[in-house]
């Protein structure tokens, strides 16, 4: 079904994508897109921190908006040192930004050599998202994995409730990806497997979407910890409120890393 982020298999979780200091008017655009497409991506706003999660998660990919915070300069060394960083698969890094000087360009590309790509904004958004994904894609970006997911820690945030052979039943979604969930019953209830279970609704971070879908057993063999596979394919408006409670949960649980690594 995916992968929680903290589960750190990096073959077959692939790489985080780290968006740092990211341009207001791109970054809706982008987010979109990318979420869609099944990539694991963070946005940042310290690139203090940013330095740290590249010795935290080796092989990350990190597209840095150099017109924000820092000088020229200080972003030309700051890149250098995080391409120095000590790991065992160095980090990836793009840089974003408005600035069309191709001698800047020049530089980024072949003296400092990061290997993500110099895009300029000024040749449009379309342009912009399509280079991206490409380096995603010739960077396995990925991996192995084909759906990210959302571990779902809190109950207030993610539960559903539903009807079972006339039986209303209410419970807690404990993670999700847009193919399917986790959830656990709030009363004793009998599933059977292959059992359609249709008109689950959701409640991700108050927000409100209708699944239907397949109870395939339990998760792990674990007890309390039942697996639905969802009804294919969704409705796109589903995908994408199901998406954005991915990426929420996610950049949530990656606050709190930073703020551990900072403290």
């Amino acid at each position: 079904m995916g992968e929680g982020l903290a589960e750190e298999d990096d073959g077959q979780r692939g790489r985080k994508v780290f968006f740092l200091y990211p341009h207001s008017v791109f970054n809706e655009d982008l987010l979109v897109e990318l979420l869609s497409n099944e990539y694991e991506i963070y946005c940042l706003s310290d690139h203090v921190s940013a330095a740290k999660l590249a010795a935290v998660y080796p092989g990350s990919i990190f597209f840095v908006n150099i017109d924000a915070e820092l000088r020229e300069s200080q972003w030309e060394a700051w890149i250098r040192r995080l391409l120095s960083t000590p790991a065992a698969v160095p980090p990836q890094i793009g840089i974003l930004t408005y600035n069309p000087d191709p001698d800047l360009a020049r530089k980024y590309l072949m003296d400092v050599g990061i290997p993500c790509g110099f895009i300029q904004l000024k040749l449009g958004l379309a342009e912009g998202k399509a280079i991206i994904l490409k380096t995603l894609f010739a960077n396995e970006a990925r991996g192995r994995r084909r759906y990210v997911r959302a571990r779902c820690p809190d109950p207030r945030k993610a539960s559903f409730n539903m009807t079972i052979r006339d039986t209303h039943v209410t419970g807690d979604v404990l993670d999700i990806s847009v193919v399917g969930m986790c959830f656990r019953c709030d009363t004793a209830v009998r599933l059977v497997q292959d059992e359609r279970l249709e008109d689950v609704q959701l409640r991700l971070r108050g927000t409100l979407c209708r699944v239907s879908g397949t109870f395939v057993g339990a998760q792990g063999g674990s007890a309390g910890r039942n697996v639905l596979m969802f009804r294919s394919p969704q409705p796109d408006d589903v995908r994408a409120k199901i998406h954005r409670f991915i990426y929420l949960s996610l950049q949530e649980e990656m606050g709190e890393i930073v703020r551990g690594l900072l403290a």
